[in-house]
């Protein structure tokens, strides 16, 4: 799908980090929302700041408990992993998740399903990636308010992705 993915690297990040504007038409935009919204109910998991759907798998301590990934969902999948920043793998799981107003997770680790790469797509509104710094062993023991050294913030635009490959999400927290 690219020729080059190196122009969309986002510079002065810690990690490898691509930005790729219009990675969606608003259509395609528009007929994602409409099959995500269309899911059952029960395919929806309430949590506390959001509420998500598991596509290709439910996360598992154990590894992933695979399923299909569903028609309509494959040719977007098949296109994030033609960006090659899997390696010789392909996307396997889509984790929807929705965010309303004003709604969002702290920071969290990933955890080693999400290793090596993730990659994100916005889709309805813009949406804020936060990265830190992971704490030391030493800063476990001081107040739960501890300063956090802010890696990089991201605002995510409508139909565009985002990779990060050799983002270590189970050592580096991320939030939205």
């Amino acid at each position: 799908m690219l020729a080059d993915l190196s122009q969309y690297t986002v510079a002065n990040f810690p990690s490898r980090l691509y930005y790729i504007p219009d990675f969606l038409s608003e259509t395609e935009e528009q007929d994602l929302c409409d099959f995500i919204y269309a899911s059952p109910i029960p395919k929806w998991v309430t949590l506390s700041g959001r509420r998500l759907q598991n596509w290709g798998g439910i996360p598992h301590p154990k590894g992933m408990l695979s399923e299909p990934i569903p028609p309509w969902l494959t040719k977007f999948v098949d296109r994030v992993s033609a960006l090659g920043v899997f390696g010789s793998n392909c996307a396997n799981h889509v984790l929807v998740n929705e965010y309303k107003p004003g709604q969002g997770i702290s920071p969290h680790h990933d955890g080693p399903l999400y290793f090596p790469v993730v990659a994100t797509l916005n889709l309805g509104s813009y949406g804020i990636l936060d990265f830190y710094r992971p704490l030391d062993d030493n800063d476990m023991n001081e107040p739960v308010c501890h300063p956090r050294a802010e890696y990089w913030q991201a605002v995510q635009a409508p139909t565009e992705a985002v990779d990060m490959p050799g983002w270590h999400s189970d050592r580096e927290p991320s939030g939205q």
